[in-house]
């Protein structure tokens, strides 16, 4: 189990930085979903592993109390970051997006948490990859919520240049 754990701890760590750093620079809105789906992905094969091949012992209803918290709990710290964004609108006419420092103070409060409740429940990290993945899917999909209310016509200038973008990289290959 403690090379999961620290496997998790290690990309936990990585993706943390990157993100935390993206969060605090000015950046278009965009929703795109697959890489936090990717993230959500390789969470779930993780704590499938944990079952499967490191004998992770928890009964079925500390699973269902710590899967439901963690769950409200990724939500809960999602939808607070991106509250504590800053919306406006660029001299090309996109929406950007901006978290502060209440942004950071969220992410801290929230990886905490998750991190000490994971400890306590499997003695490892091993579902934190699992809660990134989600609470950086709804957080991304709550920041494009709130930038469409808004900005609602300006975020058709957002979602024209991710059309574009993404049509560029598929015909790039």
């Amino acid at each position: 189990m403690q090379n999961l754990d620290l496997t998790n701890l290690v990309l936990g760590a990585w993706l943390l930085v990157v993100v935390i750093r993206r969060q605090l620079a000015p950046k278009v809105v965009r929703f795109k979903m697959s890489f936090f789906l990717l993230v959500v992905l390789l969470g779930a094969a993780s704590v499938g592993d944990a079952f499967n091949k490191q004998h992770l012992q928890i009964t079925a209803q500390q699973a269902v109390l710590f899967g439901v918290l963690s769950l409200v709990s990724a939500v809960a710290f999602a939808l607070l970051r991106a509250w504590s964004y800053r919306f406006w609108v660029n001299a090309d006419g996109y929406v950007m997006r901006q978290g502060n420092w209440l942004t950071l103070v969220w992410w801290i409060v929230g990886i905490g948490i998750h991190l000490g409740v994971d400890r306590l429940w499997t003695g490892s990290s091993v579902t934190l990859m699992l809660y990134l993945g989600v609470t950086l899917l709804v957080q991304r999909g709550y920041v494009w919520w709130r930038a469409s209310r808004q900005y609602p016509a300006e975020i058709r200038a957002n979602a024209a240049l991710q059309a574009e973008r993404h049509h560029d990289r598929r015909h790039r290959d």
